[in-house]
């Protein structure tokens, strides 16, 4: 698990460096932060058809609580 403190400090924009991210600082090119979630929120996970029946419901009431340090993937705290 990648320690979320310092994922979401690597990507915001720091006063030093003129309001930029250190990405930006070093290579020039704007960062992404489109996938910088709030810790906590409600995230909602299909259920495949194969794996529910008919009366289940299609998704599970989760909650996001970490970024995953190798791909652009969520780590999810499961509910139930």
């Amino acid at each position: 698990m990648c320690n979320n403190k310092i994922y979401v400090h690597n990507k915001s924009p720091h006063r030093i460096l003129g309001k930029n991210t250190p990405k930006e600082a070093f290579t020039g090119v704007k960062q992404n932060i489109g996938n910088l979630r709030i810790f906590g929120f409600l995230v909602y996970i299909h259920v495949p058809t194969e794996k529910r029946t008919k009366i289940e419901p299609s998704g599970m009431k989760d909650i996001f609580f970490a970024y995953n340090k190798t791909s652009k993937v969520y780590m999810i705290f499961i509910l139930a």
